[in-house]
C-alpha cells in the first residue's frame, strides 16, 4: 500500500516526510541546485532531491507533521456506480449533447462536405481522441474536411474506414458520435504512426516514422477542429516522450547519432532538445540531467516526474528549468509506495498533470475483482492530497491487465484496461468531482488515446 493513505477509499491529507527519501536521488544532484527554477505556483514542499527527508503518510502511526497542521476530515468512499457528488461542486462538469445537425428530410450527396456551425463542438464537452487501427462501417462516422493550404475546417462528410487504415478519431462518450480527424495508410517499408496528445484543453496530433526520422506535431482548434499550427524538426526524435509547455516542444533525440553544428559533436540518443512551436528549425541543446525522469507538460510550466521502482519506491513531481533541462532541487509533491507486490507492474508508471493537479494510478487484483487507486496532488497547495478508490465495473469479458499510460483533463481521469481476446475497444473514465466511473466501449481497436474536456 502507499504508506497507509490507501486505508481509506477517498482521503484528503497533507504530504508527509520520510527519511527514506534520503536515498532517492543520491548526492550527485547537489550540483543541480543552481539550475533550479522557482515554482511559479507557490512555495515548494522542502523535500530535497539530492538528500534530506522524504514523505510519509499523515494517516500513518508515525505522523510527523508540525503540530499546527489540522487534519482534513476523512471523506466517505463512494461505490463506483454512485451518483453522489463531491463537495467540490464548482469542479463538476456540465455536460450537454451535441446539437443535431442532420436534417432527416434532406438527401445527402456522397462525398460532399456538409457545412458545420462555427463551433463544431459545444462548450463543456468531454471527448476522447484515439489513435485507432482498422475499419468501421458506422453510419455516424464522419471525417473533417480541411482547406489544404490554410488548415481551416470547411465541413464534414460521412466516411467508411478501410480495414487496413490507421486513423485519429475524436469520440464523444455522451452521444457515441465519432469524427475522423485524420486517416492514412502506412506501408510496411515505411511504417509511421500518428498519436493524439492533449494538455490543459489543447489538442495536438503527432506524426512519426516508426523506424527513426523526424517528428511533426499539429495543433487543432477544439471549437472548429481546424488545424491551427504545426511544428516539425529535422532531428531524429523519440515519440512518445515529448512535452509541449510554454510555447516550446521538449523532446529527446532518437536512436541515431546526429551532427550538431552548435555543439560541434554528435547528439547522442537520449539528449534533450527544445524548440519553439512556431519554428522547428530552431533547436536548443539542453544538458543531460544526472537524474533520469520523464518530462511532463503542465500548460505553461515544464515538469519532471521521477517514477518509482521496487528498489526505490519514491515518486514525485518537480519543476524543470526550461532553458537547461535540469530538475529543481526539491519536489513539489512526492510519496512512497509500500506493499509493492500488491500492485500490478503497470502501477504508478505514468504521471499526468492537468489543471494544476498531478495524477497517478495503481491497480490491484483483489479476491473478487480488480480495483483501481488514483492519487491526485494539488501542485499549488501540496497539502491537498486526495486518494480515490473504486472497484472495476463488471463486464462480460475478463480483464487481463491495465496499460500504464493514463490521462486526465477537467477532473476526468482516463484508464485503459485490457480484456481477454485482445479486446482494446474499452476505456474507463473516472469523474473525480462526482466520484463515479464509466466503462465505455468505443467499438474501435485503440492503439493510443487521450481525454480532453472542452470548456471554451
Amino acid at each position: 500500500m502507499v504508506k497507509d493513505i490507501f486505508s481509506a477509499m477517498v482521503t484528503t491529507a497533507s504530504i508527509f516526510r520520510s527519511r527514506k527519501a534520503i536515498l532517492l536521488l543520491g548526492a550527485g544532484l547537489v550540483l543541480i541546485v543552481a539550475c533550479a527554477t522557482p515554482n511559479p505556483a507557490g512555495d515548494d514542499v522542502e523535500i530535497p532531491l539530492s538528500g534530506g527527508v522524504g514523505v510519509s503518510s499523515p494517516q500513518s502511526n508515525g505522523d510527523s507533521r508540525a503540530p499546527t497542521d489540522t487534519p482534513a476530515p476523512i471523506q466517505q468512499p463512494s461505490a463506483w456506480n454512485s451518483a453522489e457528488t463531491s463537495t467540490t461542486d464548482s469542479v463538476a462538469a456540465i455536460r450537454r449533447p451535441l446539437p443535431n445537425n442532420v436534417d432527416g428530410s434532406a438527401r445527402r450527396i456522397p462525398d460532399t462536405p456538409v457545412a458545420e456551425p462555427s463551433r463544431l463542438l459545444p462548450e463543456n464537452t468531454l471527448a476522447l481522441v484515439m489513435a485507432v487501427r482498422g475499419g468501421s462501417s458506422s453510419s455516424t462516422l464522419k471525417t473533417i474536411i480541411n482547406d489544404s493550404s490554410t488548415g481551416e475546417m470547411l465541413g464534414t462528410k460521412f466516411i467508411q474506414l478501410e480495414s487496413s487504415s490507421k486513423s485519429v478519431v475524436l469520440y464523444l462518450p455522451d452521444t457515441g458520435e465519432s469524427m475522423v480527424l485524420d486517416s492514412y495508410s502506412s506501408p510496411s517499408y515505411a511504417p509511421r504512426f500518428k498519436r493524439p496528445y492533449t494538455v490543459d484543453g489543447r489538442l495536438y496530433v503527432s506524426n512519426k516514422s516508426t523506424n527513426g526520422g523526424a517528428l511533426s506535431i499539429t495543433e487543432y482548434d477544439t471549437a472548429t477542429l481546424s488545424r491551427k499550427s504545426g511544428w516539425s524538426t529535422q532531428k531524429d526524435a523519440l515519440d512518445p516522450g515529448y512535452a509541449v509547455a510554454g510555447g516550446r516542444v521538449y523532446f529527446k533525440t532518437g536512436s541515431t547519432q546526429q551532427w550538431s553544428m552548435s555543439r560541434g559533436f554528435y547528439d547522442a540518443p537520449g539528449d534533450y532538445l527544445s524548440s519553439p512551436f512556431d519554428d522547428g528549425w530552431e533547436t536548443i541543446e539542453m544538458e543531460r540531467p544526472k537524474l533520469r525522469f520523464s518530462l511532463v507538460s503542465g500548460g505553461e510550466t515544464l515538469y519532471g516526474a521521477k517514477l518509482p521502482s521496487e528498489s526505490d519506491p519514491i515518486t514525485g513531481v518537480f519543476t524543470v528549468n526550461p532553458d537547461t533541462g535540469q530538475p529543481a532541487d526539491s519536489y513539489i509533491t512526492a510519496f512512497e509506495i509500500e506493499d509493492w507486490d500488491d500492485y500490478l507492474p503497470t502501477s504508478w508508471q505514468s504521471v499526468v498533470i492537468a489543471d494544476g493537479i498531478a495524477y497517478w494510478a495503481g491497480f490491484l487484483n483483489g479476491p473478487a475483482n480488480y480495483s483501481v487507486e488514483i492519487l491526485a496532488a494539488d501542485l499549488t497547495d501540496p497539502d491537498i492530497f486526495t486518494v480515490y478508490g473504486f472497484d472495476m465495473p463488471t463486464s462480460e469479458k475478463e480483464i487481463t491487465g491495465f496499460y500504464s499510460a493514463i490521462d486526465a483533463d477537467g477532473g476526468y481521469v482516463l484508464i485503459k484496461p485490457s480484456y481477454e481476446g485482445g479486446d482494446r475497444s474499452r476505456l474507463l473514465i473516472y469523474d473525480t468531482a462526482k466520484e463515479t466511473v464509466q466503462l465505455i466501449d468505443t467499438g474501435f481497436h485503440i492503439v493510443d488515446v487521450q481525454v480532453i474536456f472542452i470548456e471554451e
